[in-house]
């Protein structure tokens, strides 16, 4: 019968039963190739990182969960934490060019368990900055927030950090923050000049009105007369490199 359906539909008066299973064939392959391309496409964006979570935002940021506490410990880079000797007593942080770390989001899994040998992980924080395309400041934003989402689920110890740009941003660059948590931010890069350092206390304003957090943890320089300005607990770490020459 489907013989005969296949002879009327492709007009063809002898028409071979191992035509047909050649087409069977072709049809399947099609099906396991557009599979295998769906599956590469979302294995690309990482689509799975945020696989049942909650979103909001017009970009559709997951919403992370609040960090009541965190015991800080020492900072460490994540380009360092593989040559750490005390891990347990070390919160790995991603203030660092973006190219350092770039391979985590590219191959997430493989870096899990070297993350959970710490006391915990400031969340990742790829750059926004103020000359940066709006479209790329939106998606660095997000994959912030994938990341985030992600080592939550994975039962990781995570502060989360917390970035922005200019005032167009502050739009939807909390997306997905909770409220009544201990935060992070960083001044790197932010102090360089008058525009940039306005740009980043417009920015630490706002997230103390519409987040008020727990506390803010502050990675690199932040002058003592600054505290004043804002009604939260802050709490600053000199950067990496200012310890290490310290030291």
């Amino acid at each position: 019968m489907f013989l005969s359906a296949m002879h009327n539909i492709f007009g063809m008066k002898f028409f071979r039963e191992s035509d047909v299973f050649h087409i069977q064939e072709s049809v399947l392959t099609y099906r396991m190739q557009t599979l295998k391309m769906t599956f590469n496409k979302m294995r690309h964006f990482n689509w799975e990182l945020t696989e049942n979570a909650e979103l909001y935002g017009q970009f559709d940021m997951p919403i992370l969960r609040p960090v009541r506490e965190a015991a800080i410990g020492k900072l460490i880079p994540f380009n360092e934490a593989s040559r750490c000797r005390n891990p347990q007593e070390c919160l790995v942080h991603f203030y660092i060019d973006d190219y350092r770390f770039e391979r985590v989001w590219n191959n997430y899994m493989k870096y899990l368990p070297m993350l959970r040998r710490f006391k915990g992980v400031i969340t990742p924080d790829f750059s926004m900055y103020l000359d940066m395309p709006l479209p790329q400041q939106i998606e660095n934003c997000w994959r912030n927030r994938c990341l985030a989402y992600w080592l939550q689920e994975q039962g990781i110890n995570v502060l989360l950090s917390v970035g922005w740009s200019d005032a167009e941003s502050l739009k939807w660059a909390f997306d997905g923050i909770p409220e009544n948590s201990v935060l992070s931010v960083t001044t790197q890069g932010c102090l360089r000049d008058h525009l940039c350092m306005q740009a980043f206390l417009n920015g630490m304003h706002e997230l103390v009105r519409r987040k008020h957090p727990l506390k803010i943890i502050v990675y690199g320089r932040f002058p003592e007369i600054w505290k004043k300005r804002f009604s939260v607990e802050i709490e600053i770490h000199p950067c990496y490199s200012e310890e290490k020459w310290c030291a």
